[in-house]
Parts: C-alpha cells; sequence; structure tokens
C-alpha cells in the first residue's frame, strides 16, 4: 500500500494505490497521524485500490467519525468494481460518501 498525502488549508486529498487489508490500515492510519490531517475534510482517492478487508473499513469508519466530530467532511472517490461490492455488501455504500 502507498499513499500520497496532498494537504492543503482545511482540506486534505490522499492517493491511495494496493490493499487496504489489516497491516496496511495500520500504515495508513499512521501516515495520516503523521501528516496531521484531523481538522481536515478528507479525500481518499481508491483509483489504485484492489481491495478492503474489515480492517481497511473500521478504518473508514473511524475516519468518518473523526471527521464528523470536528466538524469536517470525508468522501471516497474512484473505487473499483470489486471495492464498490464490498462496500455494498458490508452497508458501506449508505454511511460512506461516495463520489
Amino acid at each position: 500500500m502507498e499513499a500520497i498525502i496532498t494537504k492543503e488549508e482545511d482540506r486534505a486529498a490522499v492517493q491511495i494505490t494496493g490493499r487496504l487489508d489489516t497491516v496496511t490500515s495500520e500504515e495508513l492510519k499512521r501516515k495520516l497521524a503523521e501528516a496531521d490531517v484531523s481538522d481536515c475534510d478528507l479525500e481518499l482517492d481508491f483509483t489504485g485500490v484492489e481491495y478492503i478487508s474489515s480492517a481497511g473499513l473500521r478504518l473508514l469508519v473511524a475516519l468518518q467519525k473523526q471527521a464528523a466530530a470536528s466538524g469536517h467532511k470525508m468522501a471516497v472517490k474512484n473505487i473499483n468494481r470489486v471495492v464498490r461490492e464490498i462496500f455494498k455488501v458490508a452497508g458501506f455504500d449508505k454511511a460512506i460518501t461516495v463520489i
């Protein structure tokens, strides 16, 4: 998993490549903490995400809650068919903003 984080004022864009699983979710969580995106609207670009596990879904829920608690928004964009199906089965297509 690779993540490129671009932060501008109150907005952070995160371009993610690879798998978002148990190990890489922790890595992404650490990178986001280091970039201090807690006070930003967060846009996660899933163009390069091949797969997301339950650990990745838990991270998305935590990020969504963190954003909402600070008065910000989180959205996921450019999800592929496989990830979209995982979102749908898990009910995340209604809980997470997908653009």
